[in-house]
């Protein structure tokens, strides 16, 4: 109750009101044949192909009451509905009358069409055009967000996170050219350079600082003054070099090795790490201030199993960067299936290798199911068990309350896993 005026009571100050965080709407994600965006029709009418050319999406091997959809309480189910060809859920067949609750990410096959359920979208309801290589028609719309905010009020600093293989050199790259456009631009591999010449390297030296200094030389951040700079692995950079380094994102200024005076440079630090900076800094291994320094803005890229939906639409990408092209007619449906039911823990670097592995043995236009089994092993049905608390918090406390291991473990998303959490709060 606040306080009654003239009564000389304190009110307690409730702090501000922060409201919720935005929501969005359940959602049918097209992964194959080519990404679409559909609501969920309405509940307990079946579906068939009527209602998805009328969305947009013609396939003749969708009976004409394929599948319905119920949804209550929140949840939302699906059954086939005594279709000819049958509906798949994460790779196994539903059996007749078998009504399975679908998971945030859950994957169903029916017809030549694969879609995957997102208990929630956020945003526009169309799929994303790529960003430069940036490839993710419906899981890169909060770091193409990003992009735009970085766009309209560059940082000093960008720190990535992710997990290995996700592509951050490709975030990289799209974040020079929404903060520096056109300007001079170079990523740095930390882990790549000997500790013994990294300080010369970065800050330049002048002649004679050392045994074959020669004539000096400027060194990779003034060389690229008025540009960005990469560096990649930051978490390999070496404790004595984290201070050094610090001394120029707090103030701009450069010491080359053996000089006696400091020159300036300006440029926006990129860096990017697939390590948990966090437990570094707890270690003692990282700086914390310059953990501070590097993360003024951040930008975290999801890992492929979190956005399997994009999937069809990066191999199409990787295939036009090998002059090649997919014909939707050549490829096998169950062929796209089996690479979305693939873990990929090496994320992008691991599907394009499994994807040049493919095309060696049967390269595009086609896709087939016999060379992606080939290269991939028999198909393992991936059916998920439905998340519960007591599942959770075993998970949770195997892995010592890491979320991300606790939801690799469960077969879902970090996402999905603190969406959890939050409802049964």
């Amino acid at each position: 109750m606040g306080r009654v005026p003239g009564s000389g009571g304190t009110e307690e100050h409730p702090g501000p009101d922060l409201g919720d965080a935005p929501r969005g709407a359940p959602a049918l994600l097209v992964a194959f044949p080519g990404p679409v965006v559909l609501d969920l029709p309405r509940s307990g009418e079946p579906v068939g192909r009527d209602w998805f050319e009328r969305h947009g999406l013609a396939d003749n091997r969708i009976s004409t009451a394929h599948l319905l959809f119920t949804r209550a309480g929140g949840a939302v189910s699906v059954e086939d509905a005594g279709s000819r060809n049958g509906t798949w859920l994460d790779g196994q067949r539903l059996g007749p009358g078998e009504r399975k609750r679908l998971t945030d990410g859950a994957m169903l096959r029916l017809g030549r069409t694969i879609i995957v359920h997102r208990d929630e979208l956020l945003g526009p309801r169309a799929p994303m055009a790529p960003r430069g290589l940036l490839v993710g028609p419906f899981g890169l719309r909060a770091v193409s967000e990003t992009l735009d905010g970085l766009a309209r009020r560059p940082p000093r600093c960008v720190l990535i996170e992710g997990e290995t293989g996700t592509g951050k050199e490709l975030v990289a790259s799209a974040i020079a050219e929404a903060v520096r456009p056109g300007r001079p631009y170079v990523a740095v591999n930390v882990a790549g350079i000997p500790a013994g010449v990294f300080e010369s390297q970065l800050f330049g030296h002048v002649a004679g600082a050392y045994s074959g200094a020669g004539k000096g030389a400027r060194g990779i951040i003034a060389a690229h003054d008025g540009g960005v700079v990469f560096f990649d692995e930051i978490g390999e950079l070496p404790p004595e070099l984290q201070p050094k380094l610090l001394r120029f994102l707090e103030n701009g200024e450069l010491f080359p090795v053996g000089a006696d005076r400091p020159s300036r440079a300006d440029v926006v630090v990129v860096a990017a790490t697939n390590r948990s900076v966090d437990r570094m800094v707890a270690d003692g291994v990282f700086r914390r201030d310059l953990y501070a320094r590097l993360a003024v803005a951040t930008l975290e890229l999801p890992p492929l199993r979190e956005r399997r939906e994009d999937l069809f639409a990066i191999a199409c990408a990787f295939a036009l960067r090998r002059g090649e092209k997919y014909d939707v007619a050549a490829v096998d449906v169950e062929a796209v299936e089996r690479l979305m039911l693939h873990d990929f823990p090496n994320n992008m670097r691991e599907l394009y290798a499994v994807l040049e592995r493919v095309a060696a043995a049967d390269p595009p236009p086609a896709l087939r199911m016999a060379a992606v089994s080939r290269v991939l092993g028999a198909p393992v049905s991936q059916r998920r068990e439905p998340l519960t608390r007591e599942r959770v918090d075993a998970a949770l406390r195997a892995n010592h309350g890491n979320q991300s291991q606790a939801a690799r473990a469960l077969g879902v998303s970090r996402g999905q896993l603190l969406r959890f959490l939050k409802s049964v709060e």
